[in-house]
């Protein structure tokens, strides 16, 4: 018979099941709670409208129209990025403190500057971004790689970020800085570095973990994607799935690997689902608290 396995908050459960039988059917329904949740819509202007009477919200409106935005960001006005993750309603579940005044924080692979801008929203002195400049610096799949003209690799990553800049009147500062090359010389130390959901991107995520406890003054958080029915020691290999997604992780070896990347205490704060624009399946996160 089939064993099935989900981790739901601190819940993680073993469940053999009779297909067919009462409970495959209740684990199925479950499933469809859990997996199938609609994505919440971002409020306020998400494209170009019709005239409002307000031509700076108008113009921003048109500008925001131009990108193809990762982050759901208020920039004012009644302007909302449109956004393929809304991370507003489950902000507390990512554990950043209420302030963080006087604070130099990181944002690593920071894209539209959703977490920089929350950073500096807390209070921080200084806030920095990392992030690669073009598609081409990604770590994509060589067969995906192989078919991309010159000018799709070239492409800007996270353009979006100065555009919400501009609007926020943020002095967040974005350096074109990959986290393989992330280092104390190349950006000092940072008393918080906060990374979300990229070791799964990434072919050398142990490798980016190092860097990143070598520029961790303080604490990281580490919000990352794991998938509840990947055991919990392993690491399950993708291949670059959809040109760059090359691993599900189990909770127990996201945490090894934190550990083992340099820092001498690692904590499991929260597990929780996060949906996708425009898709009903949830993406399951981690928050790690990693202290120096």
């Amino acid at each position: 018979m089939p064993i099935r396995r989900v981790v739901i908050g601190p819940l993680d459960l073993l469940v053999v099941v009779r297909p067919g039988s009462f409970l495959d059917r209740a684990w199925k329904g479950l499933m469809g709670l859990l997996g199938r949740r609609p994505p919440a819509a971002a409020e306020g202007v998400v494209a170009p409208p019709t005239s409002t009477g307000d031509a700076e919200a108008d113009a921003l409106a048109r500008r925001v129209a131009e990108v193809q935005w990762y982050h759901t960001i208020d920039l004012g006005h009644g302007v909302v990025t449109p956004g393929a993750f809304d991370h507003r309603p489950h902000l507390h579940q990512y554990e950043l403190p209420e302030r963080v005044d006087g604070l130099r924080v990181l944002d690593v692979a920071t894209f539209d500057g959703f977490w920089a801008f929350e950073f500096e929203r807390r209070g921080a002195a200084e806030v920095v971004g990392i992030d690669v400049a073009r598609r081409g610096d990604l770590d994509l799949l060589p067969a995906v790689r192989a078919r991309l003209s010159q000018e799709e690799l070239d492409a800007p990553v996270g353009r979006g970020f100065e555009v919400a800049k501009e609007a926020l009147g943020s002095s967040v500062r974005r350096e074109r800085l990959s986290v393989y090359d992330l280092s104390p010389e190349r950006v000092g130390t940072f008393d918080i570095v906060y990374m979300g959901s990229l070791l799964l991107h990434l072919t050398c995520p142990i490798k980016a973990l190092q860097n990143v406890a070598s520029v961790t003054k303080g604490y990281a958080l580490i919000a990352e994607c794991f998938h509840p029915v990947v055991p919990d020691k392993l690491a399950h290999y993708q291949g670059g799935r959809q040109e760059s997604v090359w691993w599900f992780f189990g909770l127990e070896c996201l945490e090894e690997m934190i550990r083992d990347a340099g820092f001498s205490r690692v904590e499991r704060h929260r597990v929780f689902g996060v949906p996708e624009r425009g898709d009903h399946h949830l993406r399951w996160h981690a928050v790690f608290k990693a202290y120096k």
